[in-house]
Formats: C-alpha cells, structure tokens, sequence
C-alpha cells in the first residue's frame, strides 16, 4: 500500500457556494423557512418590503451557512493510489477506490459503498479522481 498521497485538498469556501451535502441543503432549508415565519410576523404578505427582506434573508444564508461549515468541520480529503480519505470534523473516513462509482447526474457525486454521496472537492480534485477510478477499472496500477 503506497503511503504517498496522489492529491491533498480542503476544501473552499467557494467550492461550497456552489456544491453542498444533504446536511447543508437541510440547514439551508431550514433557515429559510423560520426566516420567512418571522418576516411573515412583522411584514404583510406580498408587500415590497416582505418581499425585499425574503430576498435578503436568502442571499444572506446561502452565503452564511457555507462559511459556518467550513469553519465547524474544516472538510479535507486525501486521494492515495488505493483509497480516498474524507475528513469532516472530528471523523475520518478511508473508503477503497474500489467501492466508488460515477454517479449519473452532477459530476461530484459518486456512488460510494452503495449510496450516493457528494464529494464537496474542486473540480480539479475531481480529475484526479477520476483518473485514479480509471487507472483501478483498467488495471494500470503504476
């Protein structure tokens, strides 16, 4: 087993602007929702400034929620020959590249040990993935 990791990220703030887990998109949704019970409590419904606030208040979270992540669980993952390590908070993951799948939909989520799940890396990260997925379907381990 090759101790020498292939590719090492932590994740971004800007990364999680635009890709989130179940756990971010719940919260977001939450949020969102005691949001506008309280807007709907000081402000008339369909009123400009309800509606101005409503606006607000999304933008506000959506921009929140992703940097309070990323400063609770500083998620980070290793990529070595033979597996991938997520490490979200305090726990730490080391799962075979041979129990993850391309997923059919959005380029970061994999099939991982039967479930889909998505990996919250760059683009760039997910290259390397990629070909990593490649190199074990094809038998090419260098």
């Amino acid at each position: 087993m090759n101790q020498q990791p292939i590719y090492e990220e932590k994740t971004s703030y800007r990364v999680l602007l635009t890709r989130k887990n179940r756990m971010m998109k719940i919260i977001e949704n939450g949020f969102i929702l005691l949001g506008l019970f309280l807007l709907l409590v000081f402000f008339e419904w369909r009123s400009m400034t309800f509606i101005i606030g409503f606006v607000i208040l999304i933008i506000f979270i959506l921009f929140v929620i992703p940097f309070l992540y990323l400063l609770m669980f500083h998620p980070r993952y290793i990529l070595y020959n033979d597996r991938l390590v997520v490490q979200i908070g305090n726990r730490t993951d080391s799962i075979p590249i041979s129990e993850i799948k391309h997923s059919q939909d959005l380029p970061y989520y994999f099939q991982i040990r039967g479930k889909r799940t998505p990996l919250l890396v760059s683009d760039e990260c997910l290259e390397h993935l990629n070909l990593q997925l490649e190199v074990i379907k094809r038998g090419w381990n260098s």
